[in-house]
């Protein structure tokens, strides 16, 4: 504060500090404190569950990818037997020994495996475009593949049921909504606070120095105590907002349980059939390789027609491909359990 009554005859000046203590306001500070702290641990829960939501999403175009490339496997194969079929048909045109229509047979065979083969090859394109822009690598880029990645689940059996619920109760997700529920009760808390007073304490330190007399040192200190006695309904009706915010978490969180439990029981019983179909679809693969083999060497001697053959060879890719959608079906059950549990590895329960 400055003051000049006459200029450069007098001035006057005040130098001022002022601490204010909040001694008592119920523990509304400390509530509001722990609320933000549960809001923040509840946004950490979020992210984790973010993330678990990004690997399932890379996992699943993974093995997508490893699946597309077995089968764009099986399509060159088959392009190789179809080949050998066709050249001896067509050998065996020229010796009289076959009919034309043999012959034309084997050659339309041919041309099929090939359409096959370029549709194999451009889904193969599509799967690996999807891993690579979830990777941020550029799309055509081709990254190496364990192809062996698929087996891996052939010989393993999936984990009890309870203890895979039993971790899917310590999911992001859930933990997510139980930090919410515990910041809508401390806010529940704190708005009921408000209708208890609150002390402050005030203490001032102050110097006054003019131009005539000598500085005066002096210091105040002051108690004050607020009571917001009424104010209508306002604080009531917000403190029932507060309450119905909690019970909305309470129903969330139960309702969560619920959907998770229903997706892994679901999810645990495609898993059983999955195995099941695995079992089914490697005797089918045994099974189609011995009768190709066997028609194909019967074929050689002349006991049967190339429609057989065709025909056995069309069983035996078309059990190859069954068998690696097997795997994929097992592959793509395990993650979406892992998804629901939110983990990185079902059989280890590691997040």
């Amino acid at each position: 504060d400055y003051q000049d009554t006459y200029l450069g005859d007098y001035f006057s000046m005040r130098y001022s500090i002022t601490f204010r203590w909040k001694v008592f306001n119920s523990g509304r500070n400390i509530l509001t404190n722990k609320q933000k702290k549960a809001l923040y641990l509840s946004q950490r829960e979020q992210f984790d569950e973010g993330k678990i939501q990004t690997v399932y999403k890379v996992k699943k175009a993974y093995y997508t990818a490893v699946a597309d490339y077995k089968i764009l496997d099986i399509r060159r194969i088959q392009l190789k037997s179809a080949q050998q079929i066709y050249k001896m048909a067509k050998k065996k045109l020229e010796l009289g020994l076959a009919t034309k229509s043999d012959y034309l047979q084997a050659k339309v065979r041919l041309e099929n495996i090939r359409y096959k083969l370029q549709q194999a090859e451009a889904q193969f394109k599509k799967s690996l475009s999807q891993l690579n822009s979830l990777l941020g690598y550029p799309l055509d880029k081709r990254i190496p593949l364990d192809q062996n990645s698929l087996q891996t689940f052939e010989t393993k059996k999936p984990p009890p049921f309870n203890k895979i619920l039993q971790i899917a109760m310590e999911r992001p997700l859930l933990k997510k909504y139980i930090y919410k529920l515990k910041a809508t009760e401390l806010k529940a808390t704190e708005k009921a606070m408000q209708y208890t007073p609150s002390v402050d304490l005030s203490l001032s330190f102050n110097r006054d120095h003019t131009s005539i007399y000598t500085p005066d040192f002096y210091h105040t200190a002051s108690v004050v105590l607020q009571w917001q006695l009424f104010d209508g309904l306002g604080r009531y009706h917000t403190y029932l907002s507060a309450k119905e915010e909690e019970k909305y978490y309470r129903y969330r969180i139960q309702d969560i349980k619920r959907q998770i439990k229903l997706n892994l029981y679901q999810y645990y019983l495609d898993l059983e059939t999955s195995y099941k179909n695995l079992k089914v679809s490697k005797v089918l693969l045994e099974e189609a390789e011995r009768n190709f083999k066997q028609s194909l060497g019967e074929y050689k001697v002349g006991k049967k027609d190339i429609i057989s053959v065709v025909s056995a060879e069309s069983s035996l890719a078309s059990a190859r491909e069954t068998y690696v959608k097997s795997l994929l079906k097992i592959a793509q059950t395990v993650i979406l359990l892992e998804r629901e549990c939110g983990v990185e590895n079902l059989w280890e329960g590691r997040r």
